[in-house]
């Protein structure tokens, strides 16, 4: 019991010592430390350190608390009168204790306001970044929206004037009555298979057909009966060629066929064709009908000719017809001799 008494007694003391040593180095540190650092350990040392005595404790509390005022640190401060409180409410001093708790009371309430008031701040900071960032974003969709619609704009107009250049071009290219080809664009298009012909070595035949006595039917029944007759046939030629071959207004009456890749006798057998389809259609007009056939005259280019010469060609092969009697197909070769 004796040694355990003594063991108890050591104990005591090694435990003093190394509070004392605690409070030695923690007033080492204060010397050594800035105004802040030196707060926070006389707040320590002011807390009922287990070395110190009260009025000690007391004395770094009013340390602490001159350094709170000094730094206008006020919540150290608040905690500096709560722990000078208790410190003079221990000593018996109770009038001073009560009023440096009120005190305390006071900072409190003031600490709280103050932190309120910085949460109410930092929301209302959060606040004002989030509209600011609302408006923001509505000012840039607002922004894209009228370059969209500015884009979208320009677009539909540039869509529009290239629709308008489109369409300029078909009626430079398309005669107005029967919207077939017109004579330009045709001789392009001849062109064209004159470039083809140079490459692969393919024939096309080209056919010009006349009306016969078409004159007749414009002195017998008027303009306005020709120009439907003129559209009927159009629609006729449209409806019977295939899909490669080209059917043009060639000028008044007349129509000339161009047939890509294609012989001669292949050609007389289409000319053939569309005379015979139009010979059996029955056109109506004013509760007439009329009866209308065509002439054709059908030529095959080579490299011994150029343009001009095989379209010269199928109008002295239409020529031939007329004279043979009309509503035939007459074609030309190429070595044939051309008369006039």
């Amino acid at each position: 019991m004796k040694q355990i008494f003594i063991i108890l007694i050591c104990l005591f003391f090694i435990n003093q010592l190394f509070c004392v040593q605690n409070s030695q180095e923690i007033l080492k540190k204060i010397s050594l430390s800035s105004q802040d650092v030196k707060l926070t350990l006389l707040i320590e040392l002011a807390s009922c350190h287990p070395e110190l005595s009260l009025d000690e404790c007391i004395k770094y509390g009013d340390e602490a608390l001159e350094l709170s005022i000094k730094v206008n640190d006020v919540k150290s401060k608040a905690e500096i009168f709560l722990i000078l409180a208790n410190l003079y409410d221990q000593k018996n001093n109770h009038e001073r204790s009560a009023y440096l708790y009120s005190k305390y009371i006071t900072l409190r309430d003031s600490l709280f306001y103050l932190e309120f008031e910085h949460e109410q701040q930092q929301i209302r900071k959060q606040i004002f970044l989030r509209n600011s960032f609302m408006i923001a974003f509505l000012v840039l969709l607002n922004i894209a929206f009228i370059i969209y619609i500015r884009y979208r704009s320009q677009a539909k107009a540039r869509d529009k004037l290239e629709y308008t250049h489109k369409q300029l071009k078909e009626i430079a290219r398309t005669d107005p009555l029967t919207e077939l080809s017109n004579r330009r664009d045709i001789i392009e298009k001849i062109e064209y298979e004159q470039i083809r012909f140079e490459r692969n070595n393919h024939p096309f035949v080209i056919i010009i057909g006349d009306l016969d006595f078409f004159k007749s039917i414009n002195d017998r029944y008027g303009h306005d009966c020709g120009d439907y007759v003129l559209k009927e046939i159009a629609q006729i030629l449209r409806s019977t060629i295939r899909k490669q071959d080209i059917v043009s207004r060639w000028g008044g009456e007349e129509f000339l066929l161009l047939l890509p890749e294609t012989p001669l006798e292949g050609g007389k057998v289409a000319a053939e064709k569309v005379r015979n389809k139009i010979e059996k259609s029955e056109l109506k007009y004013n509760n007439d009908l009329l009866s209308v056939t065509i002439t054709f005259g059908v030529s095959v280019y080579n490299s011994i000719m150029d343009i001009d010469e095989c379209i010269k060609k199928a109008d002295q092969a239409l020529y031939r017809g007329k004279h043979k009697g009309r509503n035939c197909v007459v074609a030309l070769k190429p070595e044939d001799i051309i008369i006039g």
